[in-house]
């Protein structure tokens, strides 16, 4: 009898099996893929687990598929690197599944966890049991191109499953000689192998330690379908399905309860002829540590059995070793583009249904709920969305929960503030729960808004200042200016009346009638409420004065002007002195540009009484330079509320 022998066709065992299979659970897998392909309805492993590995452990793999004759095992199984579907077997013989294997390769990946391999095999048109083993240290020493004999094994096993019950066909194969180092956890290597195969049971059940393979399952907060779908897919046996580049994708996507811990079942796998043929990846999907917020919740599989269809080597699209697919090959830009958007638009849908569903739970009282009718329903989805996040959080009550909604809502005209809300509320999930808490926290909310009238302000300042220079007339330029922005000349004071008669303004506002005051037209009245422990308000009479002419010359004030000025200063006082316990305190103002010699000596002896003499470029000045330290201030507390975030 002619002896059997492994023959080699161009490359080395030990790159094809102890490298491209490093692990018990891709040689499992390819054992699973073989008998697959050999029509078996059952596959019994058995492997040891949590324990340490002895020189006694044993890994073996049975199937009630076709086996093999002595011929066939010679032909085929000891041929390494035969092309099985480019002889046009892509169907397999009894069952006409569509096989797994390619390259003739996946048989060697035992080695990439034992050094010993032993097989047994009965093939399904009788005869007796086969059987041989296979070493890796005698194979990996053969010259290249070479012939190894096999040991064949004199008295063959019977070929049994695990409970002892002879099986009338089929293989197993026994890995002995085993070189891992760490127990394998049960759940793990079952979870992975649920992910790594999309075989429905009817067509081939696999018992794991007489524990049968589920389905990959997961449990799910949300799964795209059947809770959302794209506008381009249709649903179909609870997959959504869509064409892309010609060729047909189902697929579905989910996101778990808590973030998945096992970064290889995190993300979406794809699988070709019921097989993995990549991962679980995502997508190439870039741009970043905040792009990958949420992520790790991810979840799903992909069904493409295009990608493993061409019967050429040449034309494979998936890796060597069956796991990965060959990404940078031009033909999968389509396919990696249409994922990576799908994933993108996973990640903005759940973001929806984790918003509406925090929004379903937030409780706000009736006056905020009064408050949110005034805006669009996309508006009030908005807010009801920033609420809900805040909520979330353990640290944030309440009330401070409804404080930022309010400040929100008040500040929406804004543009600023509406710009604001619009940008956060476009950022990541997780990136928002981060920023609006800080928004709350330092007040960024008052802070944009103040920085939006700040620097409205320092442009009205600046069109006073040229009203001044330019020769403008008191009335009516100046004086429009300063009764719209009654502010510039002094940003803490309020404005009382304007071209107001000075008995009106004894009688309405201080219930004064006063004959002496008739003929009195007061330019501004301004008034400032005290802070306490004061008690006393304050009013301030202000006179003002054209600055220039249109020829650039200074206009000068006149000692009547401001004899006039003092006189009406003078009556004001003596009459809101009458005024209940504590009477307000009067300071009369004028601004000017300049005086006459007369003038400027009379200003001089009435600044001892306590009026006030001001120039527009200190009243200018002065109020801008408020401007801008309110400016500066904004701008650092947005900086520091936001910078963390953004970080």
């Amino acid at each position: 009898m002619e002896p059997l022998y492994l023959r080699f066709l161009g490359a080395l065992v030990e790159e094809l099996g102890r490298r491209m299979y490093p692990s018990a659970t891709a040689a499992v897998a390819e054992l699973i893929s073989n008998a697959w392909d050999a029509d078996a309805e059952n596959v019994w492993i058995e492997i040891p687990f949590g324990e340490p590995w002895t020189e006694d452990s044993r890994i073996t793999v049975t199937d009630d598929g076709n086996g093999m004759t002595r011929q066939d095992a010679a032909d085929r199984y000891l041929l390494v690197g035969i092309k099985r579907r480019a002889e046009g077997n892509d169907l397999s013989e009894r069952k006409r599944r569509r096989v797994h294997g390619r390259k003739g390769i996946g048989k060697l990946a035992a080695f990439g966890t034992a050094d010993v391999v032993e097989v047994a095999t009965k093939s399904l048109s009788a005869g007796p049991i086969t059987a041989f083993t296979l070493d890796y240290d005698r194979i990996r020493k053969a010259p290249a191109g070479g012939e190894v004999p096999v040991s064949e094994i004199e008295v063959p096993p019977v070929l049994t499953r695990p409970d002892g019950t002879e099986v009338d066909h089929g293989t197993r194969v026994e890995l002995s000689c085993l070189r891992l180092t760490q127990p394998i956890s049960e759940d793990r290597f079952v979870r992975s192998m649920s992910r790594l195969f999309a075989i429905a049971s009817p067509e081939m059940k696999v018992f794991i330690n007489g524990r049968a393979l589920e389905r990959f399952a997961v449990k799910t907060r949300f799964r795209f379908p059947p809770d959302a779908l794209p506008e381009k897919a249709h649903e179909q046996d609870g997959l959504a399905v869509e064409v892309v580049d010609g060729k047909e994708i189902r697929w579905w996507i989910g996101f778990t309860p808590e973030p998945i811990e096992d970064e290889e079942l995190r993300g979406i796998s794809v699988l070709a002829r019921g097989k993995m043929a990549q991962r679980p990846f995502m997508f190439q999907r870039g741009g970043g540590v905040t792009s990958q917020l949420g992520q790790e919740y991810l979840v799903g599989e992909v069904f493409a059995d295009w990608i493993d269809d061409d019967p050429e080597i040449a034309g494979d699209l998936i890796s060597t070793n069956r796991a990965e697919l060959m990404l940078e090959d031009a033909r999968l830009g389509e396919f990696l583009k249409w994922g990576r958007d799908r994933l993108n638009w996973a990640l903005r849908k759940r973001q929806q249904l984790v918003e509406e569903e925090n929004v379903s739970k937030l409780e706000l009282s009736q006056e905020v709920q009064q408050r949110l009718l005034e805006f669009t329903l996309r508006e009030r989805r908005v807010f009801k969305g920033i609420g809900a996040r805040l909520a979330r959080l353990p640290e944030v009550g309440a009330s401070e929960v409804e404080g930022l909604m309010v400040e929100l809502m008040d500040g929406h005209s804004d543009q600023a503030v509406r710009g604001m809300i619009e940008e956060i509320s476009a950022a990541d999930p997780e990136q928002q729960d981060l920023i609006w808490p800080l928004v709350a926290e330092f007040g960024l909310i008052d802070a944009r808004r103040l920085k939006s009238i700040i620097e409205a302000r320092l442009a009205v300042i600046g069109k006073l200042r040229r009203l001044v220079e330019e020769g403008a007339r008191e009335v009516p330029e100046i004086h429009q200016h300063l009764r719209d922005n009654y502010w510039l000349i002094d940003p803490r004071w309020q404005l009382m009346d304007d071209e107001v008669e000075l008995t009106k303004l004894l009688e309405e506002r201080f219930g004064i009638n006063e004959t002496d005051a008739q003929g009195m037209r007061l330019d501004f009245v301004y008034c400032l409420a005290p802070k306490s422990p004061a008690h006393r308000d304050m009013v301030f009479l202000v006179e003002i004065k054209r600055g220039t002419f249109p020829d650039g010359t200074a206009r000068k004030v006149a000692p009547d002007d401001i004899e006039k000025f003092h006189r009406y200063y003078v009556t004001l006082d003596k009459h809101l002195r009458k005024v209940d316990t504590y009477p307000p305190t009067v300071q009369g103002i004028m601004v000017a540009t300049d005086y006459t010699q007369q003038a400027a000596d009379l200003k001089a002896s009435f600044e001892k009484t306590g009026l006030e003499f001001r120039s527009w470029q200190s009243v200018l000045d002065e109020t801008e330079r408020l401007h801008l330290g309110w400016l500066a201030l904004s701008r650092s507390r947005i900086e520091i509320g936001s910078g963390p975030a953004n970080g």
